[in-house]
C-alpha cells in the first residue's frame, strides 16, 4: 500500500517516459560493473556536432599491429591496432580545431569502421572535445558529480548533462521546510538524474538494483528489508540492502574509528535512531544466493513525512547559514542532510547523486565550491551523526578546492585522488609497527583519507 505521502504526490514522470526508459535499459549494453566509476576508462560519448581538437603535434608511425601515435604536448604514446599509418594520419590531419565529428569523418575519408576505431583509441588521448566539456562544466563542475575526480572523459555524458539539470533545479527551488514540498523536490531531482529535463536523456546508473529490478525514476522505494534469524545466522530474505563492508580495509577503518572516538562503527550490527525515528541499520546477513554472510545496510522502512521533515529542516538551516556567511554551521547542517538522506535511501538508484547535488549546492554558496562524492555515503551507513559531522568537515577541509580556473582545479583534485589511492595502498601494506610513522610522515595524505583534519577544516572538525 502506498503511504499517504506517496498517494498525494504529483506524478513526476509519465508512463510513456517510464516505458521508453525501460526499453532503453533493456537495449543498453551494460558496462563492466564498476560502482564507483573509479577505473580510468573512457565513458564520454562523442556526438556528430562536437568540435574536435588535437594537440597539434601528433606523430604517426608504423607499429607491429598497425600505427603508433605519440604527442609530447599530451604526454602520450599508444598503439592503434588495425589502422595503417597512412589512414591514421588522414584521421589526425582531419582535426583542425574547427571541424565537427561529422565534418572530420568526411574529411578523413577512411571508411566508417576505420574512423570509429581511430576515435575509440584516440579520444581522450590526442582527440578532444573541449567546447562540449566547457558547456557542461559551466552548468555543474565535473569534479562535484563523481566519487573520485579524474579526467572529465571518464564521465558518462548523459549523467553529466542530467546533473546539470539537477543543479539548475536545486538553484531554482524555494526553501522547503515542510515534508510535502521537499518530497516533491526529491522526486523531481531523481527524475532529472535518470532522464534529464527533456525526459529522454537516459542514464543507466552502475547499480545492481537497476540490473536486477530496473528503475522507476521519481518513485519512492518503500519496500521493507526483511531478515530472519536462523541457527546459521541472520538470513536476508528480501527488500533493499546496500553493501556496508569496511571500505578501505579493516586497518583503515579501525584508524578512522579511533580518530573519531567511534569504535562502534566497526560493529557487525548497528542501528541509528534520532528524533524518535529509525534511520536504518547495519546487519551481517546472507541471502540464499550469496556465497557468504556480509555486512549490509538496510534503510528505514516505511519512511514518511516525519523523516523528510527532519531532512528538509536541516537543508533549510544549511541554506540559511550559507547565505549568512556562517560556513561552519552550513557544513555541519549539510552533513546532517547528507547523512540522513543517504540512510533513508528513498529511491532504487540515484540516491547519492541527489544527496550530494543538494549538499554541493550549499557548499558552493558557503565556501565557493563543492567536493567530490568520495565514499561519504558508506561512512554514513556506519557512523553516528556526531561522528559523521566530524568526518564530513574533514572531507570538506581536504577536498574543497576553490580556483577560478576549472582546469587547474580539476588537475589539483585529480592529483589528490592519485595521492589518496597511493596512501591507502601504502597504509594497507605497511607493517603494524610502521603505521604511526607513515601517518606522521604523510599527514597531508592522511587528511585526504579523513584520518586527520585537512587545511581548510573549520573549528568543528577534530
Amino acid at each position: 500500500m502506498p503511504t499517504a505521502l506517496e498517494a498525494n504526490a504529483p506524478k513526476v514522470v509519465d508512463s510513456d517516459t517510464l516505458r521508453a526508459y525501460g526499453d532503453w535499459l533493456g537495449r543498453a549494453r551494460a558496462a563492466p560493473f564498476d560502482p564507483y566509476y573509479a577505473e580510468a576508462t573512457l565513458r564520454f560519448g562523442l556526438r556528430d556536432d562536437d568540435v574536435l581538437v588535437s594537440p597539434g603535434d601528433v606523430t604517426v608511425r608504423a607499429a607491429s599491429c598497425g600505427s603508433l601515435m605519440e604527442s609530447a604536448r599530451a604526454g602520450v604514446s599508444f598503439s592503434v591496432c588495425g589502422i595503417d599509418p597512412a589512414r591514421a594520419t588522414d584521421c589526425v590531419d582531419a582535426l583542425d580545431g574547427t571541424r565537427t565529428v561529422s565534418e572530420a569523418r568526411a574529411r578523413a575519408n577512411v571508411g566508417s569502421s576505420t574512423w570509429e576505431l581511430f576515435v575509440a583509441n584516440a579520444f581522450g588521448k590526442v582527440v578532444f572535445a573541449p567546447l562540449a566539456l566547457s558547456e557542461l562544466e559551466t552548468r555543474v563542475s565535473h569534479v562535484e558529480i563523481v566519487r573520485f575526480p579524474g579526467s572529465p572523459y571518464e564521465i558518462v555524458r548523459a549523467y553529466w548533462e542530467n546533473m546539470g539539470d539537477v543543479r539548475a533545479r536545486i538553484g531554482a527551488a524555494p526553501d522547503f521546510v515542510d515534508a510535502s514540498g521537499f518530497a516533491t523536490l526529491l522526486r523531481e531531482l531523481n527524475v532529472l538524474c535518470h532522464v534529464g529535463a527533456s525526459g529522454s536523456n537516459f542514464y543507466r546508473p552502475a547499480s545492481p538494483v537497476v540490473a536486477k529490478e530496473g528503475v522507476e525514476p521519481g518513485a519512492f522505494w518503500q519496500t521493507p528489508s526483511v531478515t530472519e534469524e536462523t541457527p546459521d545466522g541472520t538470513r536476508f530474505v528480501s527488500g533493499p540492502r546496500v553493501g556496508a563492508a569496511l571500505i578501505g580495509g579493516a586497518r583503515y577503518q579501525g584508524l578512522l574509528a579511533r580518530s573519531l572516538d567511534e569504535e562502534e562503527s566497526l560493529s557487525e550490527a548497528r542501528g541509528a535512531d534520532g528524533e524518535g525515528l529509525s534511520w536504518g541499520r547495519v546487519v551481517t546477513a546472507r541471502a540464499d544466493a550469496d556465497d557468504r554472510a556480509a555486512p549490509w545496510f538496510c534503510p528505514p522502512r516505511p519512511f514518511g513525512a516525519a523523516h523528510l521533515g527532519v531532512i528538509a529542516a536541516a537543508l533549510s538551516d544549511a541554506r540559511a547559514a550559507a547565505a549568512q556567511g556562517r560556513t561552519d554551521d552550513a557544513v555541519r547542517c549539510a552533513a546532517s542532510v547528507h547523512y540522513r538522506l543517504v540512510r533513508l535511501h528513498p529511491f532504487k538508484s540515484g540516491n547519492q547523486s541527489v544527496a550530494m547535488g543538494l549538499v554541493n549546492a550549499v557548499l558552493r554558496e558557503a565556501a565557493g565550491a563543492g567536493i567530490p562524492h568520495l565514499v561519504l555515503d558508506h561512512l554514513a551507513f556506519r557512523l553516528s551523526l556526531p561522528a559523521y559531522e566530524r568526518v564530513f568537515h574533514r572531507a570538506v577541509g581536504a577536498w574543497l578546492v576553490v580556483d577560478d580556473s576549472p582546469v587547474r582545479r580539476a588537475l589539483e583534485l585529480a592529483a589528490r585522488r592519485r595521492r589518496l589511492f597511493a596512501f591507502l595502498d601504502a597504509l594497507q601494506n605497511a607493517p603494524e609497527s610502521g603505521v604511526s610513522e607513515l601517518l606522521a610522515a604523510r599527514s597531508a595524505d592522511a587528511a585526504l583519507a579523513f584520518l586527520v583534519p585537512g587545511p581548510r577544516a573549520g573549528a568543528a572538525a577534530r
